[in-house]
């Protein structure tokens, strides 16, 4: 497995590109049915929009991208790093989490130590190509924080 920080250079190098970010990953094989997606199936580069409760993806007000590889302590999670732009500037933050009976639950660190931000959504493997939906939050006694917004990955292709 390649370092992490070369996978991330290369994912931003496609955030400039809208169209890019519409991709969506190669299909999975076997098409699992959403219960039966496993952490090996999230790790790689994803992209996603962020965008107001009540408004829709078109006027995301925040896009990026995010690597998932395996957790080193934990066999049945993932862990990696997002980085991703705002109308005023750019985040950078570690990611960890886990994908159960098609639900998936993320915890956003900006500082490495405490959590900023909870994913958590649902996975849809339309095509065999995962998709995830669902709500980011601030975490609980996060105060000044960003808002809650849906949020929609897609699993980028993979490199052959």
């Amino acid at each position: 497995m390649r370092p992490l920080a070369v996978g991330l250079a290369s994912a931003w190098l496609v955030l400039g590109t809208p169209a890019q970010a519409q991709v969506e990953g190669r299909p999975l094989d076997p098409c699992p049915a959403a219960r039966d997606v496993r952490p090996p199936d999230l790790y790689g580069l994803w992209h996603f929009s962020l965008w107001p409760s009540g408004g829709n993806e078109d006027a995301a007000v925040s896009r990026g991208a995010m690597l998932l590889e395996a957790h080193p302590e934990y066999p049945d999670s993932v862990r990696g790093q997002l980085k991703r732009s705002t109308r005023t500037d750019e985040v950078k933050a570690q990611v960890s989490g886990d994908v159960t009976d098609g639900g998936f639950n993320l915890d956003e660190s900006d500082d490495g130590v405490a959590m900023s931000a909870v994913w958590t959504g649902d996975i849809s493997p339309s095509d065999c190509r995962l998709d995830i939906r669902g709500t980011r939050r601030a975490a609980e006694g996060r105060s000044g924080g960003d808002p809650d917004w849906n949020f929609r990955l897609i699993k980028a292709p993979a490199r052959r």
